[in-house]
């Protein structure tokens, strides 16, 4: 059950992400899926707070998401920078795609680093390969 769900205001809510940036540099939200059609979905908050964009990632589990995100949160607040298509090698396996508008999936980055006539923050979407070369070419 989500916080909010189980009796915690809005305020109060915010409250304890805003604390969490302060004390980590980010936080990740996460947000239940309803099914196939509409996935569980996680983003980070604090990204912003740096001038880059946050992150994103869908078909995700509540348990291992801020581990996908931690090694480029980190990255990023010892002033490494990713863009679109980046080769992230190094640090995970998916790809990075520029999300065209981020006010619909990314509400609450919106409402807490957004300013007023700006348009929605910027975010990269972490896209995780589905195909494996090796099981297609027969090996």
């Amino acid at each position: 059950m989500c916080d909010i769900c189980g009796g915690v205001t809005n305020p109060e809510y915010e409250q304890r992400l805003r604390s969490n940036i302060r004390k980590h540099g980010w936080t990740v939200q996460f947000i239940e899926g309803a099914d196939d059609r509409n996935p569980a979905y996680a983003y980070t908050l604090g990204m912003s707070l740096y001038g880059h964009p946050e992150f994103v990632t869908f078909n995700c589990h509540p348990g291992f998401v801020a581990g996908e995100f931690q090694p480029l949160a980190e990255a990023v607040l010892s002033g490494r920078r990713f863009d679109e298509g980046d080769d992230l090698g190094d640090l995970l396996q998916p790809r990075l795609l520029r999300v065209p508008d981020s006010s619909t999936h990314l509400y609450t980055a919106n409402t807490m680093f957004r300013q007023p006539g700006e348009p929605p923050i910027a975010a990269l979407q972490l896209v995780w390969p589905t195909r494996t070369p090796w099981l297609e070419s027969g090996r």
